[in-house]
Parts: C-alpha cells; structure tokens; sequence
C-alpha cells in the first residue's frame, strides 16, 4: 500500500531519470494533462525508451494514459503494456472506459474518479479484479459539477468519504486528491490529515515538496506504534476478548485496530 503517489509529466526528462530520489512511494508518470497535444507522441516515446532500459528502484511506476476517447490512447496502452511497470492510471474512469482499457492489457489499474458518473460506478469499478485502488481527481470532478473550489475543501467532503468507504469494503487503495497549491504547505498538512481521517490510505501529489509531509502523516507514528504494541501483548498475555488497560477498556475491535496499524508499520519497515 503506497501512501504518496507524484505525478511527473511525461515529458521531462530531467524528472523521469529521477524518479526514484523524491522519496515517494510511487509515482505516476503522465501522457495525459501535463502534456500539450502536439507532444504526447513524443512524451510516450521518451517513457517507453525510460521504462525500457531502466529499472527504478524502491518506487512502483505507474503510467497515466490518456482516455479511451483520445486518439493516442490504443498507442499508449499498446505501447507500454510490454514495460515493467506496476499498472495504468487510467483518467474519466467508469465502467465502460474500464472494459476497453482490459481489452488490450492485463495490467493492474487505478480508475480516476473525475465525474458524477464515475462516482455511481465506483463500488463497481472497486471490485474489478484489477483494479488496485481508486484515486479522486477533485479539479475534473468540481468542473463536472459546475462547483468552485475552497481551501477547506467542503464542497468534496462527501466524495472523498464515500469513495474512502467504498474503498475500504473492497480492500483496495483510497487515494486522495492532490494539494494543488505547491507554496502553502499549512494548507497541505491540514488536507492530508483530513484525507487520513476520512479513510484515506495515501494521497496523490503534484510537486516533490509535498511527500515528505504526505508520507509522514500516513505513517503511524512511533507513539501509535508504542501503543498498539501494549495492546496486543495485553490481549495475548490474558487470552480475553475486553480488558482494561491504563484504566480504559480495551475490546476486540480496539485489538483488531491495533494489529492493523501494527501490520502498516511492518509494510512500511518501520518496525
């Protein structure tokens, strides 16, 4: 489970051979709107020829596509699905641009959720087998729902929940929407933290200088981990389903909570 995820536009090489000294959990490399129309071709030869001679290290590689209406999508699908990289982004998801893409690979997908439509669909796309996660594009969703908008972001609060519990029902990833003012790091903090709040499992980014407090804020912090750790040895040492601990009792869900924040750290090697 990745908890930061970098877009970088497919067209810069000087990014692209660095994609793995940000220190993001993943990357996204993108043919679709940080590309101007004129150079996609050129964008998708430059990442072929990247993902065929180098092999990035500690970072999982996704390639965001262009959508099935756009005349270089079959190129970029085709084209790539022979790389090594750990799936497609694929942009205006729904159920319908979700079965052409499987037409043509068998890679693990991330669908973005960017339409109302897409919205309705999402406990669908949630159980296709490939699918990996879902990924919230708030700019392209508030466009279709003719909304402005805010700092505070509640004009998406509703979104963001439900897609974090559809996520979460199906067990794959719930990737929050990027920050996309790169200067206000406060603001940054407190969008993230909200976005781990709502069910979140990480959150995607648009500038380099936003993964350290991404990663920091979805990664269990050493107090949590302290916690969990007494908790589980409590419940192993009694055998019992609820015990008092600190004063405050502790029950099973409280046990399960804390083998689960356990077992993050662990895949975060952490602990």
């Amino acid at each position: 489970m990745n908890r930061s995820y970098l877009f970088i536009p497919g067209n810069t090489p000087s990014m692209i051979q660095n994609v793995d000294v940000f220190d993001s959990d993943a990357v996204i490399l993108d043919l679709e709107d940080s590309v101007v129309e004129y150079e996609k071709d050129a964008a998708r030869i430059l990442v072929d020829e990247f993902l065929r001679h180098v092999q990035p290290q500690n970072v999982d590689v996704f390639v965001r596509i262009n959508d099935p209406s756009s005349p270089h999508f079959i190129d970029d699908v085709t084209q790539l699905s022979a790389t090594k990289i750990c799936g497609f982004v694929l942009p205006k998801a729904s159920l319908s641009t979700i079965k052409q893409l499987m037409q043509y690979t068998d890679k693990p997908l991330i669908p973005i959720i960017e339409s109302p439509r897409g919205v309705l669909e999402s406990k669908e796309m949630a159980q296709h087998p490939q699918v990996q996660g879902l990924l919230l594009g708030a700019e392209d969703f508030s466009k279709e729902m003719n909304i402005q908008r805010t700092p505070d972001g509640l004009e998406i609060e509703y979104v963001r929940q439900y897609l974090a519990i559809v996520c979460r029902a199906y067990d794959i990833e719930a990737i929050d929407t990027p920050w996309i003012d790169k200067e206000d790091v406060i603001g940054l903090e407190a969008d993230t933290e909200t976005a781990k709040q709502f069910g979140c499992t990480g959150k995607a980014a648009i500038h380099p200088n936003h993964i350290d407090c991404i990663n920091t804020i979805f990664t269990p912090s050493q107090a949590a981990i302290n916690e969990a750790m007494r908790i589980v040895k409590k419940a192993e040492e009694t055998k019992k389903g609820a015990f008092s601990l600190d004063g405050k009792m502790v029950d099973r869900p409280i046990i399960e909570k804390a083998k689960k924040l356990l077992q993050l750290a662990h895949e975060y090697k952490i602990i």
